[in-house]
């Protein structure tokens, strides 16, 4: 099995700078753990002010925090594909005006974490805040067999800022021509993205 290391990247996107007012504390968003509880319910995001002429919608929407904000579209082929550790934060986004551009989007939550870091044969740097996470990736090694045949998209133990999907789960958002995002195979992976 072939993982990618999944980044949201779009062109003229418009960028959510936060989440929603009475959300969690922004370093839950980071740690696999359920939020539902503390997020609010009909939260709002909305397009940042300061890029007032990006304004086009993806399935993956770009934003400050890093996470995985994505369309209804977006959510129905993840939930057909039967990801397990998938936990959904809805929200409405706004554009600069306030009007509704995006009326069924949600945070992607993913829930915990595999061990899918080679953390001898790697190259990174520690965190220098979080001790148990890697701050810097140089050269990403995986150790697939590590990884539960269960996970199709997950965050990684000692780097949970990094999402990790498999191969056919780039394929079925290939060929249903979902937008917003790129991948880098993560197996030599140099932590650049372009």
């Amino acid at each position: 099995m072939k993982y990618f290391v999944l980044k949201v990247m779009a062109e003229e996107a418009g960028f959510i700078e936060k989440y929603p007012r009475g959300s969690p504390t922004d370093w839950k968003f980071d740690r696999g753990i359920s939020l539902a509880k503390e997020f609010p319910s009909g939260g709002e995001v909305s397009f940042s002010k300061n890029y007032p002429d990006d304004r086009n919608l993806y399935d993956f929407q770009p934003n400050l925090m890093s996470d995985l904000l994505v369309s209804g579209r977006a959510r129905k082929l993840i939930d057909s594909l039967e990801v397990t550790n998938a936990e959904w934060l809805p929200v409405v986004v706004k554009d600069h005006k306030g009007n509704v551009v995006g009326p069924d989007y949600a945070f992607l939550n993913l829930q915990g974490a595999e061990p899918a870091i080679d953390m001898d044969r790697s190259v990174y740097e520690i965190n220098h805040l979080a001790k148990d996470q890697i701050g810097l990736i140089e050269k990403l090694v995986l150790k697939p067999d590590a990884i539960s045949p269960r996970a199709k998209i997950f965050r990684c133990t000692t780097e949970t800022r990094l999402t990790l999907i498999r191969e056919d789960v780039l394929a079925a958002f290939e060929e249903a021509g979902l937008t917003g995002f790129r991948v880098y195979d993560a197996e030599g992976w140099d932590g650049v993205e372009i």
